[in-house]
């Protein structure tokens, strides 16, 4: 029997599982939607196409535990967005079809530049994404065509090993020419037309299963083992024979070293070439002149290099084309984009704040200023910087810097500035926060203070007790003119009833004199 089985070549995914003719593979590579395609047509496969729950749940375990969001099967081609939020909401599957049982959406509703599909590790439900935004990794799916396998029927833990370059103790579904290694025996099978069949087979195919050496004898295949080891029980496996010693021992070999007959040979891991000496092992650089686009630097790995563009710049067609940030309104006013940036700025009454680029804060470099912040509706409305207060003029409304300095905030000196106020201390004090002044002693340091000062002495500084004399002799004045107002007051009543008083005497006086003569003549 001849067999012809190879494995899929491409980056070797992280995990998978098999399940329903379909076998799922998680790949940790940052990529762009197109570059994720590309990858799994490589090995044979495409995008993930998650059409039942049955996928989706093998999904979600696999991908559980891993950060960020992966790249799946669905992309809208079309010329226009339909903005639906049914079904595959206007997607289809990157095999050319909107065929499906299932969907997972995410509650939110459709951004219709956002082309492509991808999924998260903490949470399996389908979100939007720019096409070309790079993220964590992606899922490939590879359809089982051929006959495929059931796991052995053994008690002992089996490790499965499939052509699509991932392993596992835990598959559901076997697919054809996957091996198959018992963990205790050390026995070796490999999956082929629906059957097991027991290594070795044909020496053309994983080295018929064995360790060392494959040969054909007749129409069969034997393991055999290099001198100084032994073929074990299993008729694959290889073990050193008793008194043989290791010729790699002493091979001082930068990374592997493997037997080859009776020599030993030093081999490097990928992306890496071997020197001269035949034992070191140096890094191949890949990205000599292999990112001409200025715009774009080059990533060096051990499997190739990939060209990525600059920050500030994304891929369209191979080429770094300037990202409009200003697209997508990161600033509070306006937005300036630049090459391969972008800064805000503010309007007149405005200055950028200090904790947020991207906000702006009122500000008014003088004593006072035009109120900008009004409300449309009812312009008496205005919102001022802080430390000024709105006031209202003839010809507009004004933002008008409050005098802190008229209350005695500062210990010593006070000096009014534009919304704010600063303290200053004289000769032989220092300011410690931003009002208080200490004594220092004359080496210019602190004179540390023996005990707390009493609370009333500590609250009358100076300046305050200046402050209590000034308003205390205020409210005197105060009350002297409230007296003499008064008095006054009381002054002009007591001349208007004297006046009444005198005038009702006066008529009295009269009618007396008017009436003595009636009185004589009767």
């Amino acid at each position: 029997m001849a067999l012809a089985l190879l494995p899929v070549e491409g980056r070797k995914p992280h995990n998978g599982n098999c399940v329903a003719d379909l076998c799922v593979t998680v790949h940790a590579d940052v990529s762009d939607f197109d570059s994720a395609q590309t990858s799994c047509k490589e090995q044979g496969g495409h995008l993930i196409t998650i059409r039942s729950m049955l996928v989706n749940t093998v999904i979600s375990d696999l991908i559980s535990g891993h950060s960020g969001d992966f790249w799946i099967g669905l992309r809208d081609d079309s010329e226009s967005c339909s903005g639906s939020d049914v079904g595959l909401k206007g997607y289809s599957w990157i095999t050319g079809d909107n065929l499906t049982d299932f969907t997972n959406w995410k509650d939110e509703p459709r951004v219709c530049s956002q082309r492509c599909v991808a999924l998260s590790g903490a949470d399996p439900k389908w979100t939007g994404r720019h096409c070309d935004d790079r993220i964590a990794g992606y899922l490939c799916g590879h359809d089982i065509r051929e006959e495929k396998c059931k796991p052995l029927a053994v008690e002992s833990p089996v490790l499965y090993e499939t052509p699509f370059g991932f392993t596992s103790e835990k598959l559901q579904e076997v697919p054809n020419s996957s091996n198959a290694t018992q963990k205790l025996s050390g026995s070796k099978h490999i999956c082929y037309a629906g059957a097991w069949i027991t290594a070795p087979w044909s020496c053309e195919v994983y080295k018929g299963g064995c360790e060392h050496n494959c040969t054909r004898v007749d129409d069969t295949y034997v393991c055999t083992c290099f001198p100084g080891y032994r073929l074990e029980s299993n008729a694959v496996g290889c073990s050193r024979a008793l008194g043989a010693v290791d010729p790699c021992q002493k091979a001082d070999c930068s990374h592997e070293c493997v037997m080859s007959g009776e020599k030993y040979i030093c081999q490097c891991r990928e992306g890496f070439r071997l020197e001269q000496d035949g034992k070191r092992c140096t890094e191949i650089d890949h990205c000599t002149g292999a990112c001409p686009d200025k715009n774009s630097y080059c990533l060096n790995s051990p499997r190739g290099f990939e060209c990525l563009c600059k920050e500030g710049f994304r891929k369209e067609k191979d080429v770094c084309e300037d990202d409009d940030e200003c697209f997508s309104g990161p600033c509070e006013h306006t937005c300036n984009n630049t090459v391969g940036s972008y800064h805000c700025e503010c309007s007149d009454g405005y200055i950028v704040s200090p904790d947020n680029t991207h906000q702006c804060l009122l500000f008014c470099p003088d004593f006072d200023c035009p109120a900008v912040a009004c409300d449309l509706n009812k312009p008496d409305q205005c919102d001022c910087p802080d430390g000024f207060i709105l006031e209202e003029r003839p010809n507009g409304n004004f933002c008008t810097d409050i005098d802190e300095c008229m209350a005695p905030l500062c210990d010593h000196d006070c000096d009014n500035v534009p919304g704010d106020y600063k303290c200053s201390c004289r000769r032989g004090f220092r300011l410690v926060g931003k009002t208080k002044c200490v004594p220092i002693d004359p080496f210019g340091t602190t004179v540390p203070s023996t005990s707390e000062a009493p609370p009333f002495e500590r609250s009358f500084s100076a300046g305050a007790l200046l402050g209590v004399i000034v308003c205390t002799v205020f409210l005197v004045l105060l009350m002297v003119c409230v007296i003499h107002h008064n008095r006054k007051r009381c002054g002009k009543i007591r001349m208007a009833k004297d006046a009444h008083a005198l005038e009702q005497a006066a008529a009295e006086t009269y009618v007396k004199k008017t009436s003595v003569p009636n009185l004589h003549y009767n």
